[in-house]
């Protein structure tokens, strides 16, 4: 995929963590890539602001990797991406 079909793909990938609950935010603040993490009780996804969409893409996926999402309405492609 080009660039641009990477970051209209990470929205779709923000909106899915959206419906699970989980904070999708960006940030220059840190050095590693991001990580899934729990902020005054809520479910945040931060993300290096300076990394490739498709690397922010594919930190979505291993971050979300073994949560149930079968009761969620998910495109085809999103779905298979994910691994589900």
């Amino acid at each position: 995929m080009k660039r641009e079909e990477w970051e209209g793909f990470l929205e779709e990938l923000k909106m899915v963590l959206g419906k699970m609950g989980v904070t999708y935010r960006e940030t220059s603040r840190i050095r590693s890539p991001g990580a899934l993490c729990t902020v005054r009780g809520k479910k945040v996804l931060i993300v290096n602001r300076h990394m490739e969409p498709e690397d922010k893409a594919d930190l979505v996926r291993r971050e979300v990797r073994g949560t149930d999402l079968d009761e969620l309405f998910l495109k085809p492609g999103v779905r298979e991406f994910l691994g589900g």
